[in-house]
This record gives structure tokens, sequence and C-alpha cells, in this order.
């Protein structure tokens, strides 16, 4: 397990895995909203998103916390990957989860709903 991806809804538990996994195995963690996401939380078009990712994915070593949901282009870290983990829980976990996180934006909870 070299380059691993960690999917699921928001408040999924996503970077709180990462973060253990990464303390676990001494792998770096990339949380990708922080490459994502612009000032004004604009996000990044899809054909440069799947360069940058390109970019991140092409090391040899790396666990990539981080779902897009409609913003993603998501073959692009999978096709690198040799694990992947997908944190399948309810909405109504995830939603108290991100309630207590902080405040989000209508598209957030639209994404946690789908």
């Amino acid at each position: 397990m070299e380059r691993v991806v960690i999917l699921g809804r928001g408040g999924a538990g996503k970077s709180t895995l990462a973060a253990a996994l990464g303390t676990a195995t001494g792998l770096p963690v990339i949380e990708l909203d922080e490459h994502f996401w612009g000032p004004d939380l604009e996000a990044t078009p899809p054909d440069r998103w799947a360069v940058v990712q390109g970019e991140l994915a092409n090391t040899d070593r790396w666990i990539m916390d981080g779902d897009l949901g409609p913003y993603d282009v998501l073959d692009v870290r999978l096709r690198r990957a040799d694990t992947v983990l997908l944190l399948d829980h309810s909405f109504p976990g995830c939603a108290w989860r991100a309630l207590l996180r902080s405040r989000e934006r209508a598209d957030f909870w639209l994404w946690v709903w789908s």
C-alpha cells in the first residue's frame, strides 16, 4: 500500500482517516481540497484539475484525501492508486459531523446529500 485514495461524502471522516494512516504508514497525506479550491472557493476547471491531480499522483507514495463530488475528475488518481478506501456512511451521520465541524455552503450540502 503506497498510493491510497480515500473517498466518501462530506463528513464521512476522510481527513481523519488519512491523517491516521499517514501517521501509521509514513506516507505523505495530500488533502485535495487544498489544491482544488481557489480564493473565494471557486472550483478548479476539470481540464486543469486533471493536470494538477496528474502532477500530485506522479510521485511514488501518497495518501490522497478528497472526494469533490460533481467537480471531480476521479479517474486520474484512481489509475495511479494501488488502494482505494470508500467510507460509505449514511447521510444523517455525515451531516451531523459536518454540522459539528463548521457551517458549509449550499453546494456542499447538495454534495453530501447525493
